[in-house]
């Protein structure tokens, strides 16, 4: 593993400072050529980087110096130009420096180093890793975090939210083990990664460990804008909403983010649920190249938001912790945690090019091309004990495709007939609507697993068919292809035997 420097002595004195009247902070950007955090002789400032406190953004001038206001409590950090990243070496990457007091410093340096960024690259997504206990920590490290150390072809990381469930003393463990991924990473807060105990500044101790909580930077041809969406409401309560102070800290970053450029936003709590996003899509007015990526739900879905004459794409890219680590546990002791709308507990990739990006659904542990489960009615004899299937007759098929949504065209193909289109419904996943019946039955959970909280609700893409009735028996190959102009292809094959019967189950029949 590369070597790694820490710098967490400033970040600790600023955690839990009550902000203070603003304080002017002074500072150079530099180009540290031999990474010692230090600006040598021969090493220059950097002209025209943008450094930000949150809400208001400067340029340094052509010495790299800058000077913004900054209240106690609040984050400090430069917006990466392309090909830039920090010299520290650090996987966790955000701001170098939460302010403390004004006695502490009032005076910060930033030191970047050049950085391969190619055009073409590949964006790890992940989604509620979620973990709220020792055990589950050791469910991550023998799953998600060991599949991504593995990854040569992921650039870099944004982790979506909601890294530990309300045991915010995991932190310390949590960074390490993103650490360990080797995959330079991006993190923000969700509504578990919050300090609810009537504290004003709820990100506070996630900025600790994990730096600011609203940012944005340039990786290749990608402007990425990373908001906390996560807005005290009550107590201990939270709603989706932007504050006016990121709302100003948008508007400002994007005065120097070229028209042509993709932007990409990343926050917890979609978009579509959040009770401002006509205020944003305002902002964003005259763009085309947007997309935004959430997470939140513990589902996988896709919406499609208006902005001008463009369409935003939004990824709700699903969970690492699945169904909150739960459900039956499989041959490595890990739970199965299927979510709701019946996808494997999974994590994202997103291929960017200079004009265009496409959308990989990921299951942890499963191979790349399993991007959908099809099930046909009659093919296994247990199903006939699952009362939500009595609805389907014998031949009939349900394609859950991951990523799949509104605007995917889904095609079928059996044996050397012709493709023809598929149905979209709106109905529970065949495999939430198994696992439902072996609760009700009282087979799961077994005395080594915990119940899901799963539940009768429709899975977001979900494609139905009825094989032909004329069919003759025998081996048939199902061929199932899908595609939509939002970045999303894939298709699936499954293998069907045709009885020479077309009658249906017998449902009275004792097991």
């Amino acid at each position: 593993m590369k070597s790694i420097k820490y710098f967490l002595f400033p970040i600790y004195l600023a955690c839990f400072m009550p902000l203070a009247a603003q304080n002017i902070v002074s500072g150079k950007v530099f180009l540290d050529k031999n990474g010692n955090g230090i600006q040598d002789r021969s090493e220059h400032g950097m002209n025209a980087v943008p450094v930000s406190n949150g809400r208001d953004v400067v340029l340094t001038d052509k010495d790299g110096n800058f000077s913004i206001s900054v209240a106690d409590g609040e984050s400090l950090f430069p917006i990466f130009p392309s090909g830039y990243t920090f010299a520290s070496g650090d996987i966790i990457r955000s701001s170098d420096f939460i302010f403390g007091t004004m006695q502490q410093k009032n005076n910060v340096h930033f030191a970047l180093k050049k950085e391969k960024q190619p055009e073409h690259f590949t964006l790890g997504v992940i989604g509620d890793i979620q973990m709220g206990n020792p055990q589950e920590l050791d469910y991550a490290n023998q799953s998600i975090i060991p599949e991504l150390a593995g990854r040569k072809d992921i650039q870099l990381a944004v982790w979506l939210g909601d890294l530990v469930n309300n045991r915010l003393e995991l932190y310390d463990d949590v960074r390490d083990m993103i650490r360990c991924t080797e995959i330079p990473s991006w993190a923000l807060p969700g509504n578990h990664d919050r300090v609810t105990n009537g504290h004003t500044l709820q990100d506070s101790l996630f900025n600790c460990y994990f730096g600011a909580s609203a940012y944005a930077f340039n990786y290749g041809n990608v402007h990425f804008i990373v908001l906390n969406n996560v807005a005290p409401d009550s107590k201990r309560g939270y709603k989706a909403r932007i504050s006016d102070r990121q709302m100003a800290f948008i508007k400002n970053d994007l005065l120097y983010v070229p028209k042509d450029r993709f932007i990409v936003f990343c926050q917890h709590i979609p978009l579509v649920y959040t009770e401002n996003l006509r205020e944003l899509t305002q902002l964003l007015d005259g763009r085309t190249k947007l997309f935004a990526l959430s997470g939140h739900t513990h589902r996988v879905s896709r919406h499609f938001i208006q902005v001008g004459n463009a369409v935003m794409q939004e990824l709700v890219a699903g969970a690492t912790c699945g169904h909150w680590w739960v459900g039956e546990k499989d041959w490595l002791g890990i739970p199965s945690a299927l979510m709701q709308c019946g996808a494997p507990r999974n994590y994202f990739t997103i291929e960017f090019s200079p004009d265009d990006y496409r959308i990989n659904f990921k299951g942890v542990g499963l191979d790349s091309e399993r991007q959908m489960d099809i099930w046909v009615q009659g093919c296994d004899t247990i199903d006939r004990h699952v009362k939500d299937f009595r609805i389907y007759r014998r031949g009939e098929i349900l394609a859950n495709i991951y990523g799949g949504s509104d605007s995917t065209e889904v095609s079928i193909q059996i044996g050397n007939n012709p493709a023809v289109s598929m149905e979209k419904v709106e109905v529970t996943a065949p495999t939430v609507a198994r696992q439902n019946q072996w609760y009700r039955d009282k087979i799961y959970p077994t005395k080594i697993s915990r119940r899901s909280p799963l539940r009768k609700s429709a899975s977001s893409h979900l494609w139905h068919f009825k094989l032909p009735e004329n069919l003759m028996p025998g081996i048939y190959p199902i061929h199932i292809k899908a595609k939509d102009s939002y970045g999303f292809s894939v298709s699936g094959v499954r293998i069907v035997r045709i009885e020479d019967t077309d009658t249906p189950f017998d449902w009275k029949k004792k097991r």
